[in-house]
């Protein structure tokens, strides 16, 4: 009887169990509606890490560093020179291509000049031709009356085949001239041109001596010292450019139903915690599982075969104002949620028109050549002293 007394009320007890099953339907409504409104509209995984461009700097041309500006940390702008190589070689290369295009435009300069020579001589040659046939001429008529003496009308005779040689020799000699320079111009010839190409390809050179940044970022991975021989197999340092950033997300494959290219994506980084959302967009759906793409993909075709869900990297962009505000290192974790519920888009974009521009370049090596032409300029400046406005004559081939 005791017992019995110390046992609650059956009224306080059934209300108890009723309120605590009310809570835990309620619990579960709430959650099928959540599922049925929003989580059926959501893939989410931890497994994502911030990726980017890294760009491994080599020199051009082989040399020994000589003077290093920027170090790891450091931001540099795209332009900026990073590592100064010695540019003695260079510019002893450089200074004798210009001798040499100097030498090159005074011998064509003298094969213009040499020509010009050789018409002028192709003239005297021609008057001389028409004086020996007027005194043929003349003569030839007096010598049956003998008011001319045969002896002189045979010297006029050979006078004239001595002229009519004499003209023959200077129509080759300028023939053989002419065929140095017709048709072109002391800039345009072809020794000239060859000479001029060698002065831009060691004033490239000299310039390539000047390592610049092809982008802006920050330096890591410098391994070049003062001093060091370097080649263009040996990286120098990397510049990781923080705009050009994504995320790579590894979804399980039985994930990847819903996915679409397009969809929002929701990201959240350790580094910030909960107080960042960032906003990003599905770019793609890589082609192949993570294992595929390993060093070592594996064998399946074995009696050891154990099923293992693979996953599929996902690549997903971020918005670049974000990103500039709130920088990303590569390979941070991210916590990524893709909002599934348009899901008319595609898996892989299968028709792609051509970009009308690339999605990465850098100004820094077309820019290695500017002043090549004002130096080949200025050599044909101080060494041309011809007036080529002046052509030649044609000749009469009877």
């Amino acid at each position: 009887m005791e017992a019995a007394a110390e046992l609650p009320p059956s009224g306080t007890s059934t209300r108890w169990i009723h309120g605590a099953t009310a809570l835990f339907l309620a619990i579960g409504i709430a959650i099928i509606i959540w599922w049925l409104l929003v989580g059926e509209y959501r893939e989410y995984t931890e497994d994502a890490y911030v990726q980017g461009n890294m760009i491994g700097l080599t020199p051009q041309v082989a040399g020994t560093a000589a003077k290093i500006y920027f170090d790891e940390t450091q931001h540099v702008e795209e332009g900026q020179l990073l590592v100064e190589l010695d540019s003695t070689d260079f510019d002893l290369t450089l200074a004798s291509a210009k001798a040499d295009l100097a030498e090159s435009v005074r011998n064509v300069t003298g094969y213009f000049e040499r020509a010009r020579r050789l018409e002028a001589e192709l003239e005297v040659a021609e008057a001389g031709l028409m004086k020996a046939w007027t005194d043929y001429i003349d003569r030839r008529p007096l010598v049956e009356s003998g008011a001319v003496a045969k002896e002189e009308f045979i010297h006029s005779e050979t006078a004239l085949m001595a002229a009519d040689g004499r003209l023959r020799a200077a129509v080759h000699g300028f023939y053989e001239a002419l065929s140095q320079v017709e048709g072109t111009t002391v800039e345009s010839h072809p020794m000239v041109v060859k000479a001029s190409e060698a002065v831009r390809h060691a004033f490239v050179n000299r310039a390539r001596c000047e390592v610049r940044s092809p982008a802006s970022g920050i330096v890591t991975m410098r391994s070049v010292q003062v001093g060091q021989d370097v080649s263009p197999a040996a990286p120098m340092l990397a510049i990781v450019p923080l705009e050009q950033i994504w995320v790579d997300a590894n979804f399980k494959e039985v994930q990847l139903k819903h996915l679409r290219i397009g969809q929002p994506v929701r990201l959240r980084a350790d580094m910030y915690g909960r107080s960042v959302l960032f906003e990003g967009r599905l770019m793609g759906i890589n082609p192949g599982t993570g294992a595929v793409f390993s060093l070592l993909p594996p064998q399946n075709a074995t009696g050891n075969w154990i099923k293992i869900v693979q996953r599929v990297p996902v690549r997903i962009s971020l918005d670049p104002e974000q990103v500039r505000r709130f920088p990303l290192w590569l390979g941070l974790s991210m916590d990524v949620t893709v909002l599934t519920r348009d899901r008319h888009g595609e898996r892989v974009a299968l028709e792609q028109p051509q970009p009308e521009k690339p999605l990465y370049a850098t100004k820094v090596l077309a820019e290695q050549i500017d002043g090549a032409e004002e130096c080949v300029q200025q050599v044909m400046k101080e060494n041309l002293t011809i007036d080529e406005s002046a052509g030649f004559r044609e000749i009469d081939g009877d």
